[in-house]
């Protein structure tokens, strides 16, 4: 991974340094006040700093903000302030917010991406001729050569796992109903490409390796990806199957629309549902016992805004070399038997 390189220079060698090297993509470090981008000392001056989030539809992502937020309470030394841009899912929109975020002075930023590739010449762009710094949140990159990875880290939850804690609190169940032959819907959402496609490979393994001869029903929403379009595509897998087991997705909002058709059919309690993210409703349901709802999967947005904000300012501010990829915790599950532990009622992301 390429990372940026600080070093100390006198005034007198600057424009031999200009000469060597690009000043725009590895600003000079101060000697007494830290890391500098030209005359920008950080610490002294207020540093602006991005973060350019994937949705603002889900709660999940006011988690990620918060956390950056509540690195800068922490931090008050650092002296930075945020700009937070939603990019609506939507690449031209991540793009035009990266643009627009440097425009407004942003130093850094952390960046949530809509898919594995698009806005990768706008980072290098930015980076090797503003110096801007990056750190990518949630969504790996693929970058086509190594000279491409111009962030100083990844700090992201593996998505497969995710689909294998789900996976397995499908199999418990299914182990406790001694279900043999189980058919399980799993309702992916392709627009979000890899991720999805991770999870639910994630999920399918982990229910094949205990259910050889399960059969797993994989239902794309290429709606609108939310509670409507996922009630309306499993309001038509309602009529043609007589028994599911199991539903399962990519999100909660799949899951929950999911949930919602079941009701109205007057079969959900038919089957089990499993959520991934954290949301309140979902939360709620497992906590006053609904029979229908087996568990949620979660990974902590709030970690994981906190420990993005803090790799960037190591590596942008202090001169840090970062690992390729920042590490985090796996996911948990949470089940009618562990909700009492959690403190999930004073969450202020999940709304």
């Amino acid at each position: 991974m390429k990372k940026r390189t600080l070093a100390i220079a006198a005034l007198a060698a600057s424009a031999m340094l200009a000469a060597c090297s690009n000043a725009t993509q590895d600003p000079l470090a101060n000697e007494e006040s830290g890391a500098a981008a030209g005359d920008h000392v950080f610490g002294e001056d207020e540093t602006l700093i991005g973060g350019s989030l994937f949705t603002l539809q889900y709660a999940w992502f006011l988690g990620a903000q918060q956390g950056m937020e509540q690195w800068g309470e922490e931090h008050p030394d650092a002296n930075v302030r945020f700009q937070f841009e939603d990019s609506q899912q939507d690449i031209q929109t991540n793009i035009q917010n990266l643009e627009n975020l440097v425009a407004a002075g942003a130093q850094g930023i952390v960046v949530f991406p809509t898919d594995s590739t698009a806005i990768i010449p706008t980072m290098v762009d930015l980076h090797g001729r503003e110096g801007t710094q990056f750190v990518v949140g949630d969504y790996p990159q693929e970058p086509s050569t190594p000279e491409d990875a111009v962030w100083n880290t990844f700090v992201g939850h593996d998505m497969v796992a995710l689909g294998e804690v789900a996976g397995q609190v499908a199999v418990e169940h299914l182990q406790a109903e001694n279900i043999e032959d189980p058919t399980i819907v799993y309702i992916s959402v392709p627009t979000s490409g890899e991720a999805s496609a991770a999870r639910l490979e994630g999920f399918t393994d982990t229910v094949l390796a205990e259910y050889p001869d399960a059969t797993i029903i994989d239902e794309g929403d290429t709606g609108a990806a939310d509670r409507n379009s996922a009630q309306d595509l499993m309001a038509n897998v309602l009529q043609r199957e007589d028994s599911i087991d199991v539903v399962a997705g990519h999100n909660d909002a799949e899951v929950l629309g999911a949930y919602n058709a079941a009701v109205g059919a007057g079969r959900a309690e038919e089957m089990g549902f499993v959520g991934i993210g954290g949301d309140r409703e979902v939360l709620q349901y497992i906590q006053d016992g609904n029979p229908s709802w087996l568990g949620e999967v979660l990974q902590d947005p709030v970690e994981l805004g906190y420990t993005a904000m803090d790799a960037l300012w190591q590596s942008m501010a202090e001169g840090e070399d970062l690992p390729e990829q920042t590490e985090l915790p796996e996911p948990e599950a949470i089940t009618p038997d562990t909700i009492d532990d959690t403190d999930w009622q004073s969450w202020d992301w999940i709304g």
